[in-house]
């Protein structure tokens, strides 16, 4: 019979310490802001264990995920978007506009409103828009590649957010103050 208390006793002990570690890997809870495709982003993150506790409704939360964007002309972009304008403009919209913007968006983990850990990811697009067909655009003004490129940089900040120390300081502090080990 004591061998049997035994292997339960080590099973048990195995699975807590299987949970334990699947938690490890979750950062705090966090509430979730978003300037740009706010749903797709948060389904993304949602998506990876780090962030199962992200919760768009969380407000008053001390620890906060911001997520921005800018949409800035290039140098080349402001040219070609006032020869584009002024063409358009004189066909009256029979010819699309044509920009060259750079698209930043970045990642940033608060913590009673001080920045933590900051991540930014850029790119530059070339789109052409035809002024009379983006009525109803699902793309949140982005086209689809830039659409698509955003998405992406939510497994890009996954990546780096499990691998950024400060964010693993947070964890481990909040695990002090609210974790299984501070309740005991």
């Amino acid at each position: 019979m004591s061998i049997r208390t035994l292997l339960a006793a080590i099973c048990l002990a195995s699975l807590s310490g299987q949970a334990v570690a699947d938690n490890a890997s979750s950062l705090p809870p966090m509430h979730f802001l978003s300037s740009v495709a706010s749903d797709e982003l948060y389904t993304a993150l949602k998506a990876n264990p780090a962030f199962g506790d992200l919760d768009k409704e969380a407000l008053g939360s001390p620890i906060a995920l911001l997520v921005t964007h800018s949409l800035r002309p290039t140098a080349a972009g402001k040219a070609t978007g006032l020869l584009s304008a002024i063409t358009t403009g004189v066909t009256l919209g029979l010819l699309p506009v044509v920009t060259n913007n750079s698209l930043a968006v970045t990642y940033s983990v608060r913590v009673n409103g001080k920045d933590v850990a900051t991540y930014t990811y850029e790119r530059t697009f070339t789109r052409a828009i035809n002024i009379w067909a983006n009525k109803n655009d699902t793309t949140h003004g982005l086209g689809q590649e830039g659409l698509d490129w955003v998405k992406s940089t939510a497994s890009n900040f996954a990546k780096d957010a499990s691998a950024d120390s400060k964010l693993a300081d947070l964890k481990h502090e909040y695990d002090f103050y609210f974790g299984a080990q501070a309740k005991n």
